[in-house]
């Protein structure tokens, strides 16, 4: 019962973080559109975009390796410390190595390369980011603090943003408001994981972080896999799709699918220490069944609205693409139970190379199927949109597959 309640009151503190989420970026882009003009907003949103891969990479994984790892040890200050100081060792060596590789990169792309100052603060701030010790509360299933502490750093970051910035000359202003809010984010976190578990930051030497490194790899490369899928398809469409109104409207449908799909995280998150610490299985199945009513209204509901929802991101001349959401509609519930499989039940069972096998074969489907379209010259925005549905099929059925053979084999029980 103790374990339920616990479970159920870190998913309501992750969808209040899903909710700041939304909330903020409501208040910050449309102050930013027009203090600092197209030109200034090109390179905010260009960088920003940017940020978000190097983000990826940063992460490497340590998220899930850390919070396995934290569960096991959640009774042991002393070994959680060094462990806290080996995977910080371990991001700072990630970090470093990741500048030099936004420095080359940038030299390649004008607008990165003609900002270089904007760049290097948007850069501290993503290393900030990436230092977070989100990891420990994780693993010992405390989301509360993430919430609060995400939404004092942004109050900070939106508040500085409209006391500083007025113009496109306030530009740097941006990235240095938004790394004050991180260098606070990162200062509360550390103080509370000291008050909260006795846990300090304990640096154990450079072979301890490149252990850790080794270790995280394969949560990172599952990881990045779907990082990977979903780059390599927008690839593909700036190239089969000659109609620059077609690219449109699959971006903004897309941008749809991201944002329903974001509602699943905090399920995600909150399931997968708790599975990790209880190996309660039985939750997840009750998750299931529930939600698949709430999946069912919400993806009629998806495609009915659809023309509403595009007019509303897009204006009158988005409304005849709304057929894309229509189209990719089945990603909505497929998704949720891929993922469901996925960390939570996969993952926190230390299943990783299942998980990253089911994946890659995603993957490979994917890029498969997009380029034999492409070579046969029966490249179609409808094509893409089917295509797309079709590797999300790939990616339940394979991890469903993983699931009943450790069920087969008596290794799962639910």
């Amino acid at each position: 019962m103790k374990s339920s309640n616990t479970l159920a009151k870190n998913m309501i503190w992750q969808y209040g973080l899903q909710v700041l989420k939304y909330v903020f970026p409501l208040i910050l882009v449309p102050y930013l559109t027009r203090v600092l003009g197209t030109g200034g907003y090109a390179v905010y949103a260009y960088v920003l975009s940017f940020m978000g891969i190097v983000q990826t990479l940063a992460d490497f994984g340590f998220m899930l390796s850390g919070t396995k790892q934290v569960v096991d040890l959640r009774d042991n200050c002393e070994v959680l410390s060094r462990l806290l100081g080996s995977i910080e060792l371990a991001r700072l060596l990630l970090a470093a190595g990741l500048c030099a590789v936004v420095v080359v990169v940038a030299q390649f792309i004008p607008l990165l390369w003609d900002n270089m100052g904007y760049v290097l603060i948007a850069y501290v701030s993503t290393v900030l980011r990436a230092l977070l010790p989100d990891f420990m509360f994780q693993g010992f299933e405390d989301m509360e603090p993430l919430t609060t502490r995400f939404f004092a750093a942004k109050v900070i970051t939106v508040g500085l943003t409209l006391l500083v910035v007025h113009g496109p000359q306030d530009l740097l202003l941006v990235a240095v408001a938004d790394a004050l809010g991180g260098l606070v984010a990162l200062i509360w976190s550390f103080m509370t994981v000291r008050t909260r578990y006795g846990v300090r930051v304990s640096f154990g030497g450079f072979r301890n972080a490149l252990a850790e490194l080794k270790r995280s790899a394969v949560y990172c490369v599952s990881n990045i896999g779907t990082t990977l899928v979903s780059g390599f398809t927008t690839f593909v469409v700036g190239i089969v799709l000659t109609d620059p109104t077609e690219i449109a409207y699959w971006s903004l449908a897309l941008t749809t699918v991201s944002a329903v799909q974001a509602l699943y995280s905090p399920i995600s998150s909150s399931l997968y220490p708790h599975v990790v610490a209880h190996r309660d299985l039985g939750a997840v199945r009750k998750m299931a069944i529930m939600a698949a009513p709430a999946l069912l209204v919400g993806t009629v509901a998806y495609c009915l609205l659809s023309p509403q929802v595009f007019f509303l991101l897009g204006g009158q001349g988005y409304v005849a693409g709304s057929w894309v959401m229509v189209a990719l509609s089945p990603v909505l519930p497929l998704s949720f139970y891929s993922i469901l499989i996925g960390w939570p039940v996969l993952g926190a069972l230390g299943k990783v190379n299942e998980l990253t096998a089911s994946t890659v074969a995603s993957g490979v489907i994917n890029a498969a199927l997009l380029l034999a379209m492409a070579l046969l010259g029966r490249s179609s925005l409808f094509a893409i949109c089917v295509i797309r549905c079709i590797a999300e099929v790939a990616l339940l059925g394979t991890r469903g597959f993983a699931l009943i053979e450790c069920l087969r084999k008596g290794k799962l029980h639910v």
